[in-house]
């Protein structure tokens, strides 16, 4: 089961609280962790559930947390939690490898007593914040999830900490990398589904160890069958020509074809490398929406009646170099959710790129 939660405003009261009323385990995995008051009200939660005995892990990457001491997570280290950083930036060490700055865990994930998570793009830091709390208000994405599919981010998380020296409980099995290609290739349509208790939750992990390409893989084949839609929110927009092509060749077949870029960015080179492609998409046939209420940072797609969210942009760093994670599912409660969520930000937050006007934009653009 998935809900979808909008926006720091919906997310973190909801982390929280799952934090909150942990009893044996909370496992976290952020790209982004500052020192905000956002990331010292999740330091002292964790903290908390360590000191009553809870067993807490807590993975943040070197990049993605740069402003942060690793003095912020004494407070859970004293209380007899556990911290990793992801990837440091230390030449001083022996195995560092400068070409292997570049590869960044890129996930989002909290899990708690293997009964719920939460998988999404937004992270632990003040930009997600609303603005009466001091915040940006970031437009994100994030899914709560529950049954089965908690154990395999579980599985996950647990794959990445125990590559990094971290201690593997003993009931974690680390999945074969058969496993998650069927699970995946099922995904994409290319294998029947299961029909146990209806539409399943899949999670697509994007990791070292197994097919890299999976998440990719997924996108590529739902985008390739679609018959009705394609809706894709992604805050970082600069696919490769395959994906382009896709995308393109759907919409010349009728099938509707919108896409939610930033018009602002916190990576604005990546804006100009996505603006780049405004007028082959458009020349297709392609809808182009620029999110224009502050930065969007979501990275959700909607094709068809199949619904996905996660940490994964449609760019080379996702598909190259970093560790993500989404989550995907046919359930009709999800897929409606994610469809209200994107007629809600087309009709409210986005202005429509209009092909003439963009044939005869300013030459400094």
């Amino acid at each position: 089961m998935l809900t979808l939660l909008r926006d720091g405003r919906e997310a973190f009261p909801a982390m929280l609280d799952a934090i909150a009323r942990a009893e044996r385990e909370v496992l976290l995995e952020m790209y982004w962790f500052d020192a905000s008051d956002i990331g010292v009200r999740f330091v002292r939660a964790l903290a908390e559930r360590a000191r009553a005995g809870v067993s807490v892990r807590v993975l943040y990457d070197a990049i993605g947390s740069l402003g942060v001491e690793p003095e912020t997570f004494d407070p859970i280290v004293k209380a007899g939690g556990h911290v990793i950083e992801f990837n440091p930036i230390a030449p001083w060490r022996r195995r560092f490898r400068i070409t292997q700055v570049s590869r960044r865990d890129h996930r989002k994930i909290l899990v708690v007593d293997d009964t719920v998570g939460f998988v999404g793009g937004l992270n632990i830091g003040q930009p997600w914040m609303t603005v009466e709390e001091g915040g940006e208000a970031w437009r994100d994405d994030i899914a709560r999830v529950e049954g089965a599919a908690v154990n395999t981010l579980r599985d996950l998380f647990y794959d990445t900490w125990c590559s990094l020296g971290g201690d593997r409980p003993v009931e974690v099995v680390r999945r074969s990398r058969d496993e998650i290609v069927r699970a995946a290739r099922r995904e994409a349509g290319l294998l029947a589904p299961e029909t146990r208790g209806g539409p399943s939750v899949s999670v697509l992990g994007h990791d070292a160890w197994s097919a890299r390409r999976i998440i990719r893989t997924v996108y590529l084949s739902r985008i390739r069958q679609a018959r009705s839609r394609i809706f894709i929110a992604n805050s970082y927009f600069a696919p490769d020509w395959t994906v382009r092509r896709a995308l393109e060749k759907a919409a010349r077949r009728g099938v509707e074809v919108r896409v939610i870029v930033p018009r602002m960015s916190d990576v604005p080179a990546v804006t100009w490398a996505g603006r780049h492609l405004y007028t082959g998409m458009m020349k297709a046939g392609i809808h182009v929406h620029e999110w224009v209420k502050g930065i969007l940072h979501a990275k959700t797609g909607l094709i068809d009646e199949w619904a996905t969210t996660g940490s994964y942009n449609l760019d080379f760093m996702s598909f190259r170099n970093n560790l993500e994670v989404n989550v995907a599912t046919s359930e009709p409660d999800f897929v409606a959710a994610v469809e209200r969520s994107f007629a809600r930000d087309l009709k409210y937050g986005c202005e429509e790129v209009d092909p003439v006007k963009w044939r005869f934009r300013p030459w400094g653009e």
